[in-house]
């Protein structure tokens, strides 16, 4: 027989040190997939956030200056009037008065930097927006006008009258009516008493011949302005029910969240020659030619020469708005890990940067659009948003 002995496999498995290292690795790399995975989300909520910031901001801007290349549509050839009304309006200002300035564009200044309010006036007539001659002076009792043309007006048309000397100046105040003739509409156009009509807001020398009419249909008014939670916001007037301006009773539309500053300012022309076709369309050429004020060397049109917070005596000396978005990220960044401090954003953000101010203004954003400190304003990042806008309705008037 063999001599040799049956031994049995051994079933001794990992040691207990074995199993620790081997937890320990697990460990370590765990960790780290976890610190990868962090500093990804990180990242990207950082990106998603910056780039909701460019969309509210984009949104804003857009939405802004389009409504501003509108301004002054339909009663150009009357900007600046005083316009009685028979109802007392919100129309760019805080009191219900029974009048108002037509300004295509009104600017309310935030006090220390706090953000501005845009007001954009435009008429609101679908087809015809043209003025027509009043052909005999106007009946006061009962309220007609004899116009040369009625073509566009429509029954419950707002149109408003004014009158200007052989130069353009105006001479009168202006005066908000409404046509109550029933369609359709035949000369005279019939001003009723009503709503929007009253003897009383006629000048006391009342229209003339040389009279117009402006037929703006609707007006239409748009404010656009920030609210205390960082929302921009917009506002919109209905003639028809006098309402839609006021801030406390009336509803306003958000129309981007996390915007934390708007800032604007007028372009007009304080230059004796502002005069649209000789300035911005000289006649000659060459080496030889001189161009006039308002065209730079190198014959660029140039009809704003000034640009300020304050609009200029004469408003229809404005040919443009410029105007700043600063919209911040939803996301807020931690602090710095050794100081305990924000400092994603170290300082404040400028704007207006031009040839005589290289350095631009600076956009305060530690404060809260209602005027509120902002503490945590280091740990956010912004992105502004700036334009130059036309007003276009001036400067084709002019032409």
């Amino acid at each position: 027989m063999s001599s040799l002995k049956y031994c049995k496999p051994s079933n001794a498995g990992f040691s207990l040190i074995e199993i620790m290292v081997g937890m320990v690795m697990g460990l370590i790399s765990m960790v780290i997939v976890m610190q990868v995975f962090a500093t990804f989300e990180g990242q990207k909520r950082t990106t998603t956030s910056g780039s909701d910031a460019q969309t509210n901001g984009g949104v804003g801007l857009y939405t802004i200056e389009r409504d501003i290349r509108m301004a002054g549509y339909g009663f150009a050839d009357a900007i600046g009037c005083t316009v009685k009304t028979a109802q007392p309006t919100l129309i760019n200002s805080t009191l219900a008065v029974s009048s108002f300035v037509l300004a295509p564009v009104t600017i309310i200044q935030g006090v220390g930097g706090l953000p501005d309010t845009i007001s954009v006036m435009a008429s609101n007539k679908q087809n015809w927006s043209v003025p027509v001659r009043n052909v005999t002076d106007h009946s006061l009792n009962p309220g007609l006008f004899h116009v040369s043309t009625i073509i566009g007006m429509a029954q419950n048309d707002l149109l408003i009258a004014y009158e200007t000397d052989n130069a353009g100046t105006l001479v009168k105040t202006c005066t908000l009516v409404q046509v109550s003739n029933a369609a359709p509409i035949i000369d005279p156009v019939v001003n009723n008493p009503g709503s929007w009509n009253a003897p009383a807001i006629f000048p006391a020398a009342d229209y003339t011949v040389n009279a117009m009419l402006l037929n703006v249909g609707s007006l239409m008014v748009h404010y656009y302005s920030l609210d205390a939670n960082s929302n921009l916001i917009t506002m919109a007037y209905d003639s028809t029910t006098n309402t839609g301006l006021d801030v406390v009773n009336d509803p306003a539309q958000i129309l981007s969240p996390d915007v934390v500053n708007l800032q604007a300012q007028y372009g007009f022309d304080t230059r004796s020659n502002a005069n649209i076709p000789n300035v911005c369309f000289p006649t000659g050429s060459g080496l030889g030619f001189t161009p006039p004020v308002g065209v730079n060397a190198s014959g660029q049109c140039s009809i704003v020469d000034t640009w300020s917070d304050n609009p200029p005596v004469d408003i229809s000396r404005i040919y443009a708005i410029r105007f700043a978005v600063v919209a911040r990220s939803g996301l807020k960044e931690k602090p710095d890990q050794t100081t305990g401090v924000c400092n994603t954003t170290t300082t404040s953000p400028t704007w207006a940067r031009d040839s005589t101010n290289p350095a631009g203004i600076a956009i305060n954003i530690s404060k809260n659009p209602d005027g509120t400190p902002n503490p945590d304003w280091k740990c956010y990042r912004y992105k502004t948003f700036e334009t130059i806008v036309p007003i276009r309705n001036p400067i084709w008037k002019q032409r």
